[in-house]
């Protein structure tokens, strides 16, 4: 069995779409010998206390973090923020207003089935969304499941939540500017997520302009080709490297924290920026 990496620096708890609570996500991030964790959950910081909690007194680094939605000429696209205050008001007015948004797109979601007759009681949606501070699809696939309209996820997202099926909302999102600003108002910056083949230079050169500071080259979906690719392009214009799982604990994917991330050298290169 293979080594895990230094740093996994992408990580989702139940506070976003992720399955496990932020102190089980640490122990078994500790547990197999990561050494610095970032957990980011989507538009949210609801799990860095319990997480810092959890990792006080271990032999392992908490990062800061966060998944942010965000557009860039209209098209969507994610961004990490790592190394900020949670508590600065810039950051908490931005996740507070877009949580307002996350919710009031769950329960349009909800209302679009119903009128197509696909009702789920209130009492299994609330138990999916459960700890999550940002409900979507993946919270109501799995209640649609529990309410026997399909099978598995899979299939909620094929027939009804997918893009042009009847339960389909698009994501809110914000400028990427807005939330760049944001992340460097409290202390944090600012990385392109899992980029992969499709994202146009003339995207990355925008980000680049307001402000992006490092790419997500390392990534389960990313083979080594694009990995030297976008290392190459963070050499040549001074961006960070960054790196992790996208880890969501769900059930049936092999995937672990740590088994995606920077080596030692890499994280020493990216630690004076988060830490």
């Amino acid at each position: 069995m293979p080594s895990p990496a230094y740093a996994d620096l992408h990580t989702h708890t139940h506070c976003s779409d992720g399955t496990q609570a932020p102190g089980a996500l640490v122990q078994q991030a500790a547990a197999r010998g990561v050494a610095a964790l970032a957990v980011t959950d989507h538009d949210t910081v609801a799990g860095l206390e319990a997480a810092q909690a959890e990792a006080a007194g271990r032999d392992l680094q908490l990062v800061t973090g966060v998944e942010l939605s965000v557009a860039v000429e209209g098209r969507g696209l994610h961004l990490l923020g790592y190394g900020f205050d949670p508590g600065h008001p810039a950051l908490t007015q931005y996740l507070s207003a877009f949580t307002e948004r996350r919710r009031a797109r769950f329960d349009q979601m909800v209302e679009r089935l119903s009128e197509v007759g696909v009702t789920v009681s209130n009492g299994i949606v609330q138990r999916h969304v459960a700890e999550s501070a940002a409900p979507g699809r993946p919270h109501l696939a799995r209640a649609l499941v529990e309410a026997g309209h399909v099978d598995c996820s899979a299939d909620a997202f094929a027939e009804y939540l997918g893009r042009g099926q009847p339960g389909y909302v698009p994501a809110p999102t914000q400028p990427a500017a807005a939330a760049i600003e944001a992340l460097h108002a409290a202390g944090g910056v600012a990385v392109l997520a899992h980029p992969g083949q499709w994202t146009p230079s003339a995207v990355l050169t925008t980000l680049r302009q307001h402000g992006l500071d490092g790419i997500e080259c390392v990534c389960p979906s990313h083979p080594d080709y694009l990995e030297e690719h976008y290392r190459r392009m963070c050499q040549a214009h001074d961006l960070l490297v960054t790196g992790g799982t996208d880890y969501h604990g769900r059930p049936g994917r092999s995937r672990r924290p740590g088994d995606t991330g920077l080596t030692p050298a890499q994280w020493e290169r990216f630690r004076p920026s988060v830490l």
